[in-house]
């Protein structure tokens, strides 16, 4: 967080200035209101989502796994987020965040082709929750009228835990979206593509055995899902959008923007 709060302290006294230096190249927009140059914002984010294992593998003398696609795993993810911004040209949008995620990742090993234990004894379910420190950048291509607008927005992250567990977790997120403009609303239809790889290695405790060391590598089940939004524009300074996603997946996005 201490990152973004130093972005800030520098890009905030930099906004008295923002009107005549960005985005450059400003004519070619011609006579199109342009939106002021820097933001900061906050996002929340929600997401529920199947994964598959890439792979998985675990000490336990004796006991073997059969097709791990077998293993049933969902992902539930809370995400909030500030995030600073500026239009270095008409049509690019780049940005940098920092937040926190709240992750919570089940391993049902109860439909798992598994031998070797001893009678009585399964690997049940196994619970990965963590919290950790969430960091990024992107940037948004745009190009609209007065009555309609389309963009892409491209996203990287990483996120840095803290645990009992050896994690790491990346995501790259694409979002097309195409829309309506009216009296200060937008409207959209898009969609989300998500590529997030889970990483996690510690110990899983078992009745009567004790403590089992795993690693396991997750990927997202389904790539795409389907998203519709709306925002509204307060005034110049300050708006607010909604966003939802459906399908395979669900997600939820809110997010509130300052302008300078």
């Amino acid at each position: 967080m201490r990152r973004l709060v130093l972005l800030l302290v520098v890009l905030i006294p930099l906004s008295s200035a923002a009107d005549s230096s960005l985005p450059f190249m400003k004519d070619l927009a011609g006579d199109a209101n342009l939106p002021r140059p820097w933001g900061i914002s906050l996002d929340f984010y929600t997401m529920d989502q199947d994964y598959d294992i890439e792979s998985l593998s675990f000490q336990l003398p004796g006991v073997s796994l059969g097709d791990p696609s077998e293993i049933d795993v969902t992902n539930e993810v809370r995400h909030f987020d500030l995030k600073a911004d500026a239009w270095i040209l008409p049509f690019l949008n780049v940005f940098g965040l920092v937040g926190r995620v709240n992750i919570d990742t089940l391993v049902d090993f109860s439909t798992a082709d598994i031998q070797g234990l001893p009678p009585g004894v399964n690997l049940g379910r196994l619970p990965v929750s963590f919290d950790g420190t969430v960091w990024g950048g992107g940037f948004t291509l745009a190009y609209g009228t007065e009555r309609w607008f389309t963009s892409v927005t491209t996203v990287w992250t990483k996120t840095s835990t803290s645990g009992d567990l050896d994690s790491k977790v990346t995501s790259t997120v694409v979002q097309p979206r195409i829309g309506l403009l009216r009296s200060g609303w937008r409207f959209w239809v898009g969609g989300m593509y998500l590529d997030t790889d889970e990483k996690h290695s510690g110990v899983f405790p078992l009745p009567f055995i004790g403590d089992v060391p795993f690693e396991v590598d997750l990927k997202t089940s389904d790539n795409w899902n389907y998203t519709v939004g709306a925002g509204y524009e307060l005034n110049d300074r300050v708006n607010l959008s909604l966003e939802a996603g459906f399908g395979n997946r669900q997600h939820s996005l809110f997010n509130f923007n300052v302008r300078f």
